[in-house]
């Protein structure tokens, strides 16, 4: 149920932001509704920049970088929803060995979350450095935020500076 949760709060505010930085509302909204974090991930390091905002390290290292926060997000929920459905097994159990086994498996149970966390964050972190382009800097306002205004004046023109 929490990650349904999650995921709806999710895309609306990737509704409302994309509505905002007038990017295509209905392809992220919708990918954002059926593919959650994954699709998060792309829009976040993709997202048209408003002026002042910066974006650096190039669109791999961005999604990877996202990557890791979205997931280690998920995977406190999943260990914070786990604790709870623990906590009322535990204050239902009869038995001293019904507690101890709900303990040992709370043990398990965590230990497995921490392994699904680890081992993709290691590995979205790892390969995220060796992508990373330091040169890649974006600047904004970057796509339709960088279009002519309504009274015929230039806004500022995205910039993309390479510093080689």
């Amino acid at each position: 149920m929490w990650y349904i949760v999650f995921n709806l709060i999710f895309t609306i505010w990737v509704l409302v932001d994309s509505r905002k930085r007038k990017a295509n509302v209905l392809f992220w909204t919708i990918g954002t509704l059926l593919l959650g974090p994954i699709v998060l991930c792309v829009y976040f390091a993709k997202r048209p920049l408003k002026a002042g905002e910066v974006r650096e390290g190039g669109t791999a290292w961005n999604v990877l970088k996202n990557f890791a926060f979205f997931w280690t997000l998920l995977m406190l929920f999943a260990a914070v929803s786990g604790m709870i459905s623990v906590s009322e097994d535990i204050s239902t159990s009869q038995s001293v060995a019904e507690k101890a086994g709900t303990a040992i498996g709370t043990v398990l149970g965590l230990g497995l979350i921490a392994t699904l966390w680890f081992f993709p964050m290691v590995g979205a972190v790892v390969l995220g450095f060796f992508l990373k382009k330091s040169s890649v800097v974006e600047k904004g306002p970057t796509g339709p935020l960088a279009t002519v205004s309504a009274e015929g004046e230039q806004s500022a023109i995205p910039t993309r500076e390479r510093d080689d």
